[in-house]
């Protein structure tokens, strides 16, 4: 069925955030919790922080968060193809091929710009993109200067602004129309309103973080782009929870615009004639974000479904993540959270303990974790 902006101008989610707190899209919510690595690791090891030495570089990452991701949703496959087979359609995610480019919605913002870094690491191309047109952080990344240079050839900055669905179509149709001819495989948004953004209709909460991110889905459906991938935040589902309300009143309602969001998203990923084609979704949800600046890597973090638990992790980590779901089939229509093991706490307390960086993680298990390989595997 071809679709049309008017198709797709009224979805109706049937979702409700307080009484369904996982993602309830077509693809289950149980994870395996099978670890990656047969070898015995040191349980009492300390998990690194920003002042220690990096143990992993952006490249090796990549190849371990896939690890991490994939042992976690193993057993999810054959339930997601069972789920969307009762709806009478054909299950096979279509890859994101790696010669296409990987929009970055909101690569100006702090998680953006690490997006944009992780996309150039794993070897894809990038169109950077802000409602400005221009992108912020060339030659600014000790870590990867050459990567975020001006002179590299994968990386581009464009316009768009995600309140606009005919803008970002447009965006799409120059980069797929343009003379080296490169097209758009995945879409990563990653654009969030700022706590200064009231002005309705244009920088305000409802209008990016819920309005911005429909538009995004909408534009991937439209114009068949295998994936969007949507950094939410965790806790989003938690209403009562004292970390819930306290971002969504400085954020001018930025947790209830996200939760909506995300479950139209959901809505309108879960059409027959998108299951057909094999376009999908990512939702991730990550704990706390801090500026450190290393990735510390996949054999230090955890990611659950249930939006139970919660910590924090970098900005740079939550890039990796968004990157590397890319390639995962597991990923497909999958929402999950993430945070660093070592700062785990239920969604009740998490708060407290990301303003204080407590580094004791909760003995709760929802049953549902995943975690990856260890150091020594992926040291450089």
């Amino acid at each position: 069925m071809p679709y049309s902006p008017g198709h797709l101008t009224s979805p109706t989610s049937g979702f409700s955030h307080r009484s369904h707190p996982c993602d309830y899209g077509r693809r289950s919510t149980s994870i395996a919790t099978t670890k990656l690595s047969s070898r015995e690791d040191d349980p009492t090891a300390p998990v690194p922080h920003a002042t220690e030495t990096p143990i992993i570089n952006r490249r090796n990452w990549m190849h371990a968060q896939s690890a991490l991701i994939s042992s976690s949703f193993l057993g999810t496959r054959a339930l997601a193809y069972e789920t969307a087979a009762q709806v009478g359609a054909a299950a096979t995610p279509k890859k994101v091929p790696t010669d296409g480019s990987v929009v970055v919605l909101g690569a100006n913002g702090g998680t953006g710009r690490e997006c944009v870094a992780a996309v150039l690491a794993s070897g894809r191309s990038c169109c950077a993109t802000a409602r400005s047109g221009s992108f912020d952080h060339y030659d600014r990344d000790s870590r990867s200067s050459s990567a975020l240079s001006r002179s590299n050839p994968r990386l581009r900055e464009d316009r768009a602004d995600v309140t606009s669905l005919e803008g970002l179509v447009s965006l799409v149709d120059r980069i797929n129309g343009g003379a080296g001819g490169d097209s758009v495989g995945a879409v990563v948004f990653a654009a969030s309103a700022s706590a200064k953004g009231k002005t309705s209709g244009v920088d305000d909460a409802f209008s990016v973080d819920y309005g911005g991110v429909v538009n995004a889905a909408r534009c991937c459906i439209m114009c068949d782009i295998p994936r969007l991938v949507v950094v939410s935040s965790g806790a989003v589902t938690r209403p009562n929870s004292a970390v819930y309300k306290l971002l969504n009143f400085v954020g001018n309602g930025i947790m209830e615009a996200k939760i909506r969001g995300e479950d139209e998203v959901r809505a309108l990923y879960r059409d027959q004639g998108v299951i057909e084609k094999g376009l999908g979704y990512t939702i991730i949800r990550p704990g706390g974000l801090t500026n450190d600046p290393i990735a510390v890597g996949p054999s230090y973090l955890e990611v659950n479904q249930g939006d139970d638990k919660s910590g924090r992790l970098s900005r740079a980590d939550v890039a990796a993540i968004c990157v590397a779901s890319l390639d995962i089939d597991s990923c497909w229509d999958t929402t999950f959270e993430c945070y660093l093991k070592d700062t785990a706490k239920p969604v009740d307390n998490v708060g407290l303990s990301n303003i204080l960086r407590l580094t004791d993680p909760t003995s709760y298990k929802s049953g549902k974790e995943g975690t990856g390989q260890t150091k020594r595997d992926f040291a450089v």
